[in-house]
C-alpha cells in the first residue's frame, strides 16, 4: 500500500463535503452501426463530488485556457477515465472539456479540467 492509496479516500472525502451544484462528467459513445449509419450515440453520465471556479490565470497566460473558462476539480470516480472528448455539465449547462489534468499525473488524486461553454 502506497501514500496514494491512503490518500485517495481522504480527497474522496473532502471533495464530497465542499462539492457544489450538479456537476457530471459525459462520456458520449458513437453508435456502433455501420461507418455510413452508426446509430444513435450513447452518454453516460457521472456524478462529480467537485467544485468549480474560475480559470487560473497561470493557465491564460500559458495559452491553455481563456478568460472565460470554468476550471472544475474534482474527486476521480472509480473505474472511469476521461477524456479531453467528454463533456462536463453543470446545473444542466454542458460544457466541452478543454483541458483534462490528472493531479498528479501518476498515482492519481483528483482530476482538474478546463471546460468551456458551448461543447
Amino acid at each position: 500500500m502506497t501514500i496514494y492509496d491512503d490518500l485517495a479516500p481522504t480527497v474522496t472525502e473532502v471533495m464530497d463535503e465542499f462539492k457544489q451544484s450538479a456537476i457530471k462528467l459525459v462520456q458520449v459513445t458513437a453508435g456502433t452501426g455501420p461507418i455510413d449509419n452508426p446509430g444513435a450515440p450513447t452518454e453516460i453520465e457521472y456524478a462529480l463530488a467537485a467544485t468549480s471556479k474560475g480559470v487560473s490565470f497561470k493557465f491564460v497566460k500559458d495559452g491553455l485556457a481563456v478568460s472565460s473558462d470554468i476550471e472544475i476539480t474534482s474527486a476521480p470516480v472509480t473505474g472511469v477515465t476521461p477524456d479531453e472528448n467528454d463533456f462536463i455539465t453543470i446545473n444542466s449547462t454542458r460544457y466541452k472539456i478543454v483541458k483534462y489534468m490528472p493531479v498528479p499525473p501518476t498515482n492519481t488524486l483528483a482530476w482538474k479540467f478546463i471546460v468551456r461553454k458551448g461543447g
